[in-house]
């Protein structure tokens, strides 16, 4: 497969992945607001929990578009697909689940950034117990999305395989199944962290963007954006250990010539993208003056989308040469 061949793929593929940042942003969120608040408790200082409430702010920021625009596409996959309809009417239950499931999320942060709390019942509604409790929704809502993924590729597949009898192609009906998901939890744990590195990317761009509209003091803003920056750098790396179980996993590709060498090229990609978020994160993190440093945030959040445009054209291979 030539270079001239993998390019088209590749751009077709950056408008999803660009929406898909901020999904994962939503989702990841909560977990970094989950620990941030645990960091906050045991060190007894504030500025974890000032990080934390951003989050959980930005996570409904970026979680509402990223609904509508899945709505939207579902939609339209649905009216452009004829055997979509048939998929999801045979096993309602899992796509059923993953729509509530996306709906009480949204709910559940929009709730929390509307309610204005008394100080009598801070206890009562204690912000770290919302934020584990968004952090058990959004990984629930990622273990359903993988399963229901994998499910309709699998139909996909039967549906282009079908052969043609008179210019009728006949497929057997896959019903969606959450079970049977192939290693899931290596890839819900790869998910999850992926997820939380594109919240920590997004995070940083969020407070930069609040500078001007927050009355934050210069050491509130530093300490909030090297505590983002960390977040990301460690994410990153636990993202990037699982980038070797994916290289050596690769199915075997022969619809497609030299396809397993361009999906490991891919991967390659994917690789030098994570370790630019490293260098970009780490140098935020570790400047004394983190908001001087714009040019490496925004770096950050374009090598974030670099590399899941990579992944995703990494599954659009493996989809079609298998």
């Amino acid at each position: 497969m030539s270079l001239a061949e993998l390019l088209p793929i590749v751009g077709a593929l950056s408008g999803p992945a660009f929406f898909l940042v901020f999904t994962l942003a939503a989702l990841g969120a909560p977990l970094l607001a989950l620990f941030s608040l645990l960091a906050s408790a045991l060190r007894s200082t504030a500025h974890p929990e000032a990080y934390a409430r951003r989050l959980l702010r930005m996570a409904l920021t970026c979680a509402a578009p990223s609904l509508l625009i899945f709505a939207a596409a579902a939609a339209l996959a649905a009216y452009r697909t004829s055997w979509l309809a048939d998929w999801v009417t045979a096993a309602p239950l899992g796509p059923g689940l993953l729509t509530v499931g996306a709906l009480a999320f949204c709910a559940s942060l929009a709730t929390m950034r509307l309610s204005r709390p008394s100080p009598r019942h801070g206890r009562q509604n204690s912000l770290l117990g919302q934020a584990f409790i968004l952090t058990l929704l959004a990984a629930a809502i990622l273990w359903l999305a993988l399963a229901l993924g994998i499910s309709l590729q699998d139909q996909a597949q039967a549906v282009l395989r079908a052969p043609l009898d008179g210019g009728i192609g006949v497929a057997p009906l896959i019903t969606p199944d959450v079970t049977a998901l192939p290693n899931l939890w290596t890839a819900l744990a790869a998910s999850i962290a992926l997820s939380a590195a594109a919240a920590g990317a997004i995070s940083l761009e969020y407070l930069l963007l609040l500078r001007d509209r927050e009355p934050f003091g210069r050491d509130a803003l530093a300490h909030m954006l090297q505590l983002a920056a960390r977040c990301t750098l460690r994410s990153t790396l636990l993202a990037t250990a699982f980038l070797p179980v994916l290289w050596m996993r690769l199915p075997a590709m022969p619809a497609l010539a030299d396809g397993e060498i361009a999906a490991k090229t891919l991967i390659g990609v994917c690789a030098c993208a994570c370790v630019l978020l490293c260098l970009f994160s780490g140098i935020v993190a570790r400047s004394t003056r983190p908001w001087s440093r714009s040019l490496s945030i925004h770096s950050a959040v374009i090598a974030l989308w670099g590399g899941l445009t990579a992944l995703l054209s990494v599954g659009l291979l493996c989809h079609y040469a298998v």
